[in-house]
Protein backbone atom coordinates (compact mmCIF):
# COMPACT_ATOMS: atom_id res chain seq x y z
CA UNK A 1 0.00 0.00 0.00
CA UNK A 2 1.74 3.17 -1.20
CA UNK A 3 0.97 6.75 -0.30
CA UNK A 4 2.28 9.76 -2.20
CA UNK A 5 2.34 12.58 0.34
CA UNK A 6 3.07 15.27 -2.25
CA UNK A 7 3.13 15.38 -6.06
CA UNK A 8 6.56 15.33 -7.70
CA UNK A 9 7.84 18.79 -8.51
CA UNK A 10 8.10 19.24 -12.32
CA UNK A 11 11.59 19.74 -13.66
CA UNK A 12 13.37 18.28 -10.62
CA UNK A 13 15.71 15.33 -10.59
CA UNK A 14 14.67 12.68 -8.09
CA UNK A 15 18.15 12.23 -6.62
CA UNK A 16 19.07 15.91 -6.56
CA UNK A 17 20.07 17.47 -3.23
CA UNK A 18 20.00 14.10 -1.48
CA UNK A 19 21.38 14.15 2.04
CA UNK A 20 24.49 11.98 2.56
CA UNK A 21 24.03 8.50 3.99
CA UNK A 22 25.74 9.39 7.28
CA UNK A 23 23.11 12.10 7.90
CA UNK A 24 20.22 9.62 7.89
CA UNK A 25 22.30 7.11 9.86
CA UNK A 26 22.90 9.73 12.55
CA UNK A 27 19.21 10.69 12.52
CA UNK A 28 18.15 7.06 12.98
CA UNK A 29 20.59 6.66 15.89
CA UNK A 30 19.07 9.71 17.58
CA UNK A 31 15.59 8.33 16.92
CA UNK A 32 16.48 4.99 18.54
CA UNK A 33 18.00 6.91 21.45
CA UNK A 34 14.75 8.87 21.88
CA UNK A 35 12.79 5.63 22.13
CA UNK A 36 14.88 4.26 25.00
CA UNK A 37 13.31 3.96 28.46
CA UNK A 38 15.49 6.50 30.28
CA UNK A 39 14.79 5.43 33.82
CA UNK A 40 15.37 7.48 36.96
CA UNK A 41 15.43 4.17 38.87
CA UNK A 42 19.00 3.59 37.67
CA UNK A 43 20.41 5.62 40.54
CA UNK A 44 18.13 4.01 43.14
CA UNK A 45 18.35 0.22 42.89
CA UNK A 46 15.97 -0.35 45.78
CA UNK A 47 12.93 1.30 44.32
CA UNK A 48 10.41 0.51 41.65
CA UNK A 49 8.73 3.88 42.02
CA UNK A 50 10.94 5.86 39.64
CA UNK A 51 9.50 7.49 36.57
CA UNK A 52 10.69 7.73 33.00
CA UNK A 53 12.26 10.98 31.91
CA UNK A 54 9.62 11.54 29.25
CA UNK A 55 10.32 15.24 28.80
CA UNK A 56 13.92 14.70 27.64
CA UNK A 57 12.82 11.90 25.32
CA UNK A 58 10.00 14.02 23.96
CA UNK A 59 12.32 16.94 23.21
CA UNK A 60 14.82 14.66 21.47
CA UNK A 61 12.12 12.92 19.46
CA UNK A 62 10.60 16.26 18.48
CA UNK A 63 13.98 17.59 17.37
CA UNK A 64 14.62 14.49 15.25
CA UNK A 65 11.17 14.83 13.70
CA UNK A 66 11.69 18.49 12.78
CA UNK A 67 15.13 17.75 11.30
CA UNK A 68 13.68 14.87 9.26
CA UNK A 69 10.85 17.06 7.95
CA UNK A 70 13.29 19.85 7.05
CA UNK A 71 15.59 17.38 5.26
CA UNK A 72 12.79 15.77 3.27
CA UNK A 73 12.37 17.15 -0.25
CA UNK A 74 9.06 18.33 -1.71
CA UNK A 75 7.49 15.58 -3.75
CA UNK A 76 8.83 12.80 -1.55
CA UNK A 77 7.15 9.41 -1.61
CA UNK A 78 6.60 6.97 1.19
CA UNK A 79 5.11 3.56 1.74
CA UNK A 80 3.16 2.37 4.76
CA UNK A 81 3.14 -1.40 5.18
CA UNK A 82 0.15 -3.22 6.64
CA UNK A 83 1.69 -3.62 10.11
CA UNK A 84 2.30 0.14 10.17
CA UNK A 85 -1.32 0.80 9.18
CA UNK A 86 -2.61 -1.36 12.03
CA UNK A 87 -0.41 0.47 14.51
CA UNK A 88 -1.86 3.72 13.20
CA UNK A 89 -5.30 2.23 13.88
CA UNK A 90 -4.17 1.36 17.41
CA UNK A 91 -2.99 4.94 18.06
CA UNK A 92 -6.29 6.37 16.80
CA UNK A 93 -8.28 3.90 18.91
CA UNK A 94 -6.21 4.69 22.00
CA UNK A 95 -6.73 8.43 21.37
CA UNK A 96 -10.50 7.90 21.30
CA UNK A 97 -10.46 5.95 24.57
CA UNK A 98 -8.17 8.52 26.23
CA UNK A 99 -10.94 11.13 26.08
CA UNK A 100 -13.03 8.90 28.35
CA UNK A 101 -10.47 9.34 31.15
CA UNK A 102 -10.72 12.01 33.84
CA UNK A 103 -7.23 13.29 32.94
CA UNK A 104 -6.55 12.54 29.25
CA UNK A 105 -3.54 14.87 28.85
CA UNK A 106 -0.91 12.32 29.92
CA UNK A 107 -2.12 9.49 27.65
CA UNK A 108 -2.62 11.89 24.72
CA UNK A 109 0.95 13.15 25.13
CA UNK A 110 2.24 9.58 24.97
CA UNK A 111 0.10 8.90 21.91
CA UNK A 112 1.36 12.06 20.19
CA UNK A 113 4.90 10.80 20.77
CA UNK A 114 3.87 7.42 19.36
CA UNK A 115 2.37 9.07 16.27
CA UNK A 116 5.53 11.13 15.70
CA UNK A 117 7.56 7.92 15.83
CA UNK A 118 5.33 6.23 13.25
CA UNK A 119 5.50 9.24 10.92
CA UNK A 120 9.30 9.32 11.30
CA UNK A 121 9.51 5.77 10.00
CA UNK A 122 7.32 6.76 7.06
CA UNK A 123 9.46 9.85 6.35
CA UNK A 124 12.60 7.72 6.20
CA UNK A 125 11.20 5.39 3.54
CA UNK A 126 13.33 6.72 0.68
CA UNK A 127 16.68 7.37 2.45
CA UNK A 128 16.68 4.27 4.69
CA UNK A 129 13.81 1.81 4.36
CA UNK A 130 13.68 1.51 0.58
CA UNK A 131 17.07 -0.24 0.66
CA UNK A 132 16.50 -2.73 3.51
CA UNK A 133 20.19 -3.40 4.14
CA UNK A 134 20.67 0.30 4.83
CA UNK A 135 18.07 0.32 7.61
CA UNK A 136 19.49 -2.89 9.13
CA UNK A 137 22.93 -1.26 9.18
CA UNK A 138 21.53 1.89 10.82
CA UNK A 139 19.71 -0.19 13.45
CA UNK A 140 22.89 -2.11 14.23
CA UNK A 141 24.94 1.09 14.53
CA UNK A 142 22.34 2.63 16.83
CA UNK A 143 22.58 -0.32 19.20
CA UNK A 144 26.37 -0.24 19.00
CA UNK A 145 26.33 3.37 20.18
CA UNK A 146 23.95 2.47 23.02
CA UNK A 147 26.21 -0.42 24.00
CA UNK A 148 29.23 1.90 23.94
CA UNK A 149 27.53 4.25 26.43
CA UNK A 150 26.99 1.31 28.79
CA UNK A 151 30.68 0.38 28.58
CA UNK A 152 31.66 4.01 29.16
CA UNK A 153 29.36 4.04 32.20
CA UNK A 154 31.71 1.53 33.83
CA UNK A 155 34.54 4.07 33.59
CA UNK A 156 32.33 7.07 34.39
CA UNK A 157 30.64 5.70 37.52
CA UNK A 158 31.39 2.03 38.27
CA UNK A 159 29.56 2.11 41.60
CA UNK A 160 26.29 3.08 39.88
CA UNK A 161 26.89 0.94 36.80
CA UNK A 162 26.70 -2.24 38.89
CA UNK A 163 23.18 -2.65 40.25
CA UNK A 164 22.88 -4.97 43.28
CA UNK A 165 20.35 -7.79 43.17
CA UNK A 166 18.54 -7.82 46.46
CA UNK A 167 14.93 -8.90 46.33
CA UNK A 168 15.42 -10.64 42.97
CA UNK A 169 18.52 -12.70 43.76
CA UNK A 170 22.19 -12.34 44.62
CA UNK A 171 25.05 -10.54 42.90
CA UNK A 172 25.17 -7.50 40.60
CA UNK A 173 23.79 -6.55 37.19
CA UNK A 174 25.20 -4.06 34.68
CA UNK A 175 23.09 -1.00 33.90
CA UNK A 176 23.57 2.20 31.92
CA UNK A 177 24.41 5.45 33.71
CA UNK A 178 25.42 7.95 31.00
CA UNK A 179 22.13 7.08 29.30
CA UNK A 180 20.01 5.69 32.15
CA UNK A 181 19.10 2.11 31.24
CA UNK A 182 18.06 -0.66 33.59
CA UNK A 183 19.71 -4.11 33.18
CA UNK A 184 16.89 -5.62 31.08
CA UNK A 185 17.34 -2.87 28.51
CA UNK A 186 21.13 -3.34 28.53
CA UNK A 187 20.55 -7.02 27.83
CA UNK A 188 18.19 -6.16 24.96
CA UNK A 189 20.78 -3.83 23.39
CA UNK A 190 23.38 -6.61 23.59
CA UNK A 191 20.97 -9.20 22.19
CA UNK A 192 20.03 -7.14 19.11
CA UNK A 193 23.67 -6.27 18.49
CA UNK A 194 24.76 -9.90 18.80
CA UNK A 195 21.95 -11.22 16.61
CA UNK A 196 22.30 -8.73 13.75
CA UNK A 197 26.11 -9.02 13.76
CA UNK A 198 25.97 -12.83 13.69
CA UNK A 199 23.54 -12.81 10.76
CA UNK A 200 25.70 -10.23 8.99
CA UNK A 201 28.76 -12.44 9.45
CA UNK A 202 27.01 -15.59 8.20
CA UNK A 203 25.53 -13.75 5.20
CA UNK A 204 28.85 -11.99 4.48
CA UNK A 205 27.45 -8.52 4.99
CA UNK A 206 30.04 -7.78 7.69
CA UNK A 207 33.74 -8.51 7.63
CA UNK A 208 35.05 -10.95 10.22
CA UNK A 209 36.82 -8.59 12.63
CA UNK A 210 33.99 -6.04 13.12
CA UNK A 211 31.41 -8.81 13.31
CA UNK A 212 33.34 -10.73 15.98
CA UNK A 213 33.83 -7.52 17.98
CA UNK A 214 30.09 -6.74 17.84
CA UNK A 215 29.16 -10.31 18.75
CA UNK A 216 31.59 -10.25 21.67
CA UNK A 217 30.31 -6.91 22.99
CA UNK A 218 26.70 -8.06 22.66
CA UNK A 219 27.47 -11.28 24.53
CA UNK A 220 29.23 -9.37 27.32
CA UNK A 221 26.25 -7.02 27.74
CA UNK A 222 23.83 -9.94 27.97
CA UNK A 223 26.04 -11.79 30.45
CA UNK A 224 26.90 -8.76 32.61
CA UNK A 225 23.28 -7.55 32.75
CA UNK A 226 22.20 -11.11 33.63
CA UNK A 227 19.07 -10.72 31.52
CA UNK A 228 17.52 -14.11 30.92
CA UNK A 229 14.66 -12.73 28.80
CA UNK A 230 17.07 -11.14 26.32
CA UNK A 231 19.16 -14.31 26.11
CA UNK A 232 16.13 -16.52 25.48
CA UNK A 233 14.55 -14.08 23.02
CA UNK A 234 17.66 -13.64 20.85
CA UNK A 235 18.26 -17.40 20.88
CA UNK A 236 14.70 -17.97 19.66
CA UNK A 237 15.07 -15.26 17.02
CA UNK A 238 18.30 -16.75 15.69
CA UNK A 239 16.83 -20.26 15.54
CA UNK A 240 13.78 -19.00 13.62
CA UNK A 241 16.04 -17.01 11.29
CA UNK A 242 18.12 -20.10 10.58
CA UNK A 243 15.10 -22.32 10.03
CA UNK A 244 13.33 -20.05 7.52
CA UNK A 245 16.50 -19.42 5.51
CA UNK A 246 17.48 -23.10 5.17
CA UNK A 247 16.47 -24.65 1.86
CA UNK A 248 16.26 -28.28 3.03
CA UNK A 249 14.38 -29.91 5.87
CA UNK A 250 17.59 -31.57 7.01
CA UNK A 251 19.18 -28.14 7.43
CA UNK A 252 16.15 -26.86 9.32
CA UNK A 253 16.15 -29.80 11.70
CA UNK A 254 19.89 -29.39 12.23
CA UNK A 255 19.23 -25.80 13.35
CA UNK A 256 17.40 -27.17 16.38
CA UNK A 257 20.47 -29.07 17.57
CA UNK A 258 22.41 -25.92 18.53
CA UNK A 259 19.79 -24.48 20.93
CA UNK A 260 19.29 -27.96 22.37
CA UNK A 261 22.99 -28.20 23.15
CA UNK A 262 22.98 -24.69 24.62
CA UNK A 263 20.07 -25.59 26.89
CA UNK A 264 21.88 -28.69 28.03
CA UNK A 265 25.00 -26.63 28.75
CA UNK A 266 23.04 -24.21 30.96
CA UNK A 267 21.70 -27.14 32.96
CA UNK A 268 25.00 -28.99 33.39
CA UNK A 269 27.80 -26.39 33.47
CA UNK A 270 28.01 -24.86 36.93
CA UNK A 271 28.88 -21.26 35.98
CA UNK A 272 26.15 -21.09 33.33
CA UNK A 273 23.68 -22.65 35.74
CA UNK A 274 24.53 -20.06 38.41
CA UNK A 275 24.11 -17.24 35.86
CA UNK A 276 20.71 -18.62 34.90
CA UNK A 277 19.47 -18.89 38.49
CA UNK A 278 20.93 -15.53 39.69
CA UNK A 279 20.87 -16.84 43.26
CA UNK A 280 17.09 -17.16 43.25
CA UNK A 281 15.12 -19.87 44.96
CA UNK A 282 12.65 -22.28 43.42
CA UNK A 283 9.66 -20.05 44.18
CA UNK A 284 11.24 -17.01 42.53
CA UNK A 285 12.22 -19.02 39.47
CA UNK A 286 8.79 -20.60 39.01
CA UNK A 287 7.05 -17.23 39.49
CA UNK A 288 9.41 -15.57 36.97
CA UNK A 289 10.76 -13.17 39.62
CA UNK A 290 7.21 -12.47 40.86
CA UNK A 291 5.75 -11.61 37.47
CA UNK A 292 3.10 -14.32 37.58
CA UNK A 293 1.60 -12.70 40.69
CA UNK A 294 0.60 -9.58 38.75
CA UNK A 295 -0.43 -11.67 35.74
CA UNK A 296 -2.88 -13.72 37.80
CA UNK A 297 -4.21 -10.51 39.34
CA UNK A 298 -4.90 -9.02 35.89
CA UNK A 299 -6.59 -12.18 34.65
CA UNK A 300 -8.66 -12.65 37.81
CA UNK A 301 -9.76 -9.01 38.05
CA UNK A 302 -13.53 -8.71 37.54
CA UNK A 303 -14.23 -5.85 35.13
CA UNK A 304 -17.23 -4.58 33.20
CA UNK A 305 -17.73 -5.37 29.53
CA UNK A 306 -16.80 -1.80 28.56
CA UNK A 307 -13.56 -1.94 30.58
CA UNK A 308 -12.69 -5.31 29.05
CA UNK A 309 -13.09 -3.86 25.56
CA UNK A 310 -11.40 -0.44 25.99
CA UNK A 311 -9.27 -1.00 29.10
CA UNK A 312 -8.47 1.14 32.15
CA UNK A 313 -6.66 3.86 30.22
CA UNK A 314 -3.24 4.26 28.66
CA UNK A 315 -0.51 4.61 31.28
CA UNK A 316 -1.95 2.15 33.80
CA UNK A 317 0.88 -0.39 33.61
CA UNK A 318 0.75 -1.30 37.28
CA UNK A 319 -1.81 -3.14 39.34
CA UNK A 320 -2.71 -2.83 43.01
CA UNK A 321 -2.25 -6.01 44.99
CA UNK A 322 -3.12 -6.97 48.54
CA UNK A 323 0.03 -8.13 50.30
CA UNK A 324 0.00 -9.60 53.77
CA UNK A 325 -2.83 -8.58 56.06
CA UNK A 326 -4.58 -5.87 54.16
CA UNK A 327 -1.44 -4.12 52.96
CA UNK A 328 -1.56 -2.69 49.46
CA UNK A 329 1.34 -3.17 47.05
CA UNK A 330 1.90 -2.06 43.47
CA UNK A 331 3.37 -4.37 40.84
CA UNK A 332 4.28 -3.80 37.23
CA UNK A 333 2.52 -5.86 34.54
CA UNK A 334 5.59 -7.25 32.81
CA UNK A 335 3.75 -8.76 29.86
CA UNK A 336 3.00 -6.79 26.70
CA UNK A 337 -0.28 -8.54 25.96
CA UNK A 338 -1.68 -8.31 29.47
CA UNK A 339 -0.48 -4.72 29.65
CA UNK A 340 -2.28 -3.98 26.38
CA UNK A 341 -5.44 -5.58 27.75
CA UNK A 342 -5.18 -3.69 31.06
CA UNK A 343 -4.49 -0.32 29.42
CA UNK A 344 -6.55 -0.35 26.22
CA UNK A 345 -8.65 -3.49 26.30
CA UNK A 346 -9.25 -6.55 24.16
CA UNK A 347 -9.79 -4.54 20.99
CA UNK A 348 -6.27 -3.10 21.25
CA UNK A 349 -4.89 -6.59 21.86
CA UNK A 350 -6.55 -7.76 18.65
CA UNK A 351 -5.22 -4.79 16.62
CA UNK A 352 -1.62 -5.23 17.79
CA UNK A 353 -1.83 -9.02 17.39
CA UNK A 354 -2.91 -8.55 13.75
CA UNK A 355 -0.01 -6.12 13.25
CA UNK A 356 2.42 -8.73 14.60
CA UNK A 357 0.93 -11.47 12.39
CA UNK A 358 1.14 -9.24 9.31
CA UNK A 359 4.76 -8.44 10.17
CA UNK A 360 5.50 -12.18 10.29
CA UNK A 361 3.80 -12.60 6.90
CA UNK A 362 6.07 -9.87 5.50
CA UNK A 363 9.11 -11.66 6.94
CA UNK A 364 8.16 -14.99 5.41
CA UNK A 365 7.58 -13.34 2.00
CA UNK A 366 10.90 -11.47 1.93
CA UNK A 367 12.93 -12.88 -1.00
CA UNK A 368 16.46 -11.97 0.17
CA UNK A 369 17.79 -14.45 2.78
CA UNK A 370 19.75 -11.77 4.67
CA UNK A 371 16.76 -9.44 5.00
CA UNK A 372 14.45 -12.33 5.87
CA UNK A 373 16.86 -13.53 8.58
CA UNK A 374 17.18 -10.04 10.09
CA UNK A 375 13.41 -9.61 10.10
CA UNK A 376 12.94 -13.02 11.72
CA UNK A 377 15.52 -12.19 14.38
CA UNK A 378 13.81 -8.93 15.32
CA UNK A 379 10.29 -10.38 15.27
CA UNK A 380 11.39 -13.53 17.07
CA UNK A 381 12.90 -11.35 19.78
CA UNK A 382 9.71 -9.28 20.06
CA UNK A 383 7.44 -12.34 20.13
CA UNK A 384 9.36 -14.01 22.96
CA UNK A 385 10.25 -10.89 24.97
CA UNK A 386 6.66 -9.59 24.82
CA UNK A 387 5.65 -12.48 27.07
CA UNK A 388 7.95 -11.28 29.85
CA UNK A 389 8.28 -7.53 29.24
CA UNK A 390 5.85 -4.70 28.50
CA UNK A 391 6.27 -2.34 25.57
CA UNK A 392 3.95 -3.07 22.64
CA UNK A 393 1.36 -0.57 23.90
CA UNK A 394 3.77 2.36 23.54
CA UNK A 395 6.55 3.70 21.34
CA UNK A 396 9.13 1.38 22.86
CA UNK A 397 12.20 -0.45 21.62
CA UNK A 398 10.11 -3.59 21.07
CA UNK A 399 7.56 -1.72 18.98
CA UNK A 400 10.41 -0.23 16.94
CA UNK A 401 11.89 -3.71 16.31
CA UNK A 402 8.50 -4.85 15.01
CA UNK A 403 8.14 -1.83 12.72
CA UNK A 404 11.71 -2.22 11.40
CA UNK A 405 11.21 -5.93 10.66
CA UNK A 406 7.94 -5.30 8.82
CA UNK A 407 9.39 -2.34 6.88
CA UNK A 408 12.60 -4.01 5.66
CA UNK A 409 10.84 -7.20 4.55
CA UNK A 410 8.06 -5.29 2.80
CA UNK A 411 10.66 -3.13 1.02
CA UNK A 412 12.63 -6.22 0.04
CA UNK A 413 9.56 -7.75 -1.62
CA UNK A 414 8.83 -4.50 -3.46
CA UNK A 415 12.42 -4.35 -4.67
CA UNK A 416 12.13 -7.84 -6.14
CA UNK A 417 8.84 -6.92 -7.87
CA UNK A 418 10.47 -3.82 -9.32
CA UNK A 419 13.40 -5.86 -10.63
CA UNK A 420 11.02 -8.36 -12.21
CA UNK A 421 9.13 -5.56 -13.96
CA UNK A 422 12.36 -4.05 -15.25
CA UNK A 423 13.55 -7.45 -16.49
CA UNK A 424 10.19 -8.10 -18.16
CA UNK A 425 10.31 -4.65 -19.78
CA UNK A 426 13.81 -5.28 -21.12
CA UNK A 427 12.77 -8.63 -22.54
CA UNK A 428 9.77 -7.03 -24.19
CA UNK A 429 11.92 -4.29 -25.72
CA UNK A 430 14.44 -6.88 -26.88
CA UNK A 431 11.66 -8.96 -28.45
CA UNK A 432 10.27 -5.90 -30.25
CA UNK A 433 13.76 -5.03 -31.49
CA UNK A 434 14.23 -8.50 -32.94
CA UNK A 435 10.79 -8.36 -34.57
CA UNK A 436 11.57 -4.97 -36.14
CA UNK A 437 14.91 -6.29 -37.45
CA UNK A 438 13.14 -9.16 -39.20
Amino acid sequence: MQATLAPPVPGTVENANERPAWFWLMLWCLFVLGVQPWSSRVASPQGDTGSTNSMAKGLLLGAVFLIAVAATKPGFRTRVNLAGWFYMMYVLFACATAFLLAEPLGPLTRLARFLIGLVLVFLMWRPLVQVPERLVRAHLWAHLLLGATVVLSLAYSPSEAWRPLRTLGAGYRLQGVIIPMLPPRVGEVGAIMLGLALIGLVCRKLSTLPAVALIGLGGVLIAASRTRTAAAAVAAGLVIALIITRKTWAGRIACLVVPGLLGLAFLTIGSLHDWLLRGQGTQQITSLSGRTTSWHAVIDEKVSTQTAIIGHGLGNKRILLLTGEGNIGVMAIDNSWLSLYWETGLLAVAIVAVALILAWVSVLRAPTPYVRACGALLLGYVTVASLNESGLSDLSSMTLHLLVAAAICDADRLRQLSRRRQLSRRRELSRRGRSAAH
